[in-house]
């Protein structure tokens, strides 16, 4: 890792430890507001509906909801940020292939289609949806214990 470190830092000074970080910001923030939007309204939905009674299985079943809807929303960001953390550099440490996020999002669209922001997909949802349901779910449980035990 050290190794790793010292190269990039040769190659691209630090401003090269930091390349496209400003696309895993958006990415960040996407999935955030996502996940705690989705997941608060879903959990009132069910519950006035009378979908889901138990407390724990609502918190589950919103959650994974909540991940659904992450995966959906992050995907393209996520596919975004890959290619512009892979692709190489010139000179003047400027990307070969994308001039940032937006060159990056016009030429997968005209090259691959609409389509083409979702590669890997299912790759996400399997590590979004059940890392968003278990997080969401646990807050939850911790809160209850919280206002059980008024801590």
């Amino acid at each position: 890792m050290s190794h790793a470190f010292k190269q990039i830092y040769n190659e691209g000074g630090i401003f090269g430890l930091w390349r496209g970080s400003t696309a895993a910001i958006v990415r960040a923030a996407i999935g955030s507001s996502a996940q705690i939007a989705t997941f608060g309204k879903t959990k009132e939905l069910l519950k006035a509906h009378d979908l889901v009674s138990h407390p724990t299985l609502n918190s589950f079943s919103a959650g994974l909801i909540a991940g659904s809807v992450v995966t959906l929303a992050i995907t393209p960001a996520d596919v975004i940020t890959t290619r512009l953390y892979n692709q190489g550099v010139d000179i003047h440490g400027r990307g070969i292939y994308y001039n940032g996020w937006l060159d990056c999002i016009v030429k997968i669209l005209r090259s691959e289609g609409f389509y083409g922001m979702y590669k890997g997909f299912w790759a996400i949802y399997m590590r979004s949806a059940p890392y968003s349901t278990l997080v969401l779910l646990f807050f939850d449980e911790f809160c209850a214990l919280r206002e059980k035990y008024n801590l």
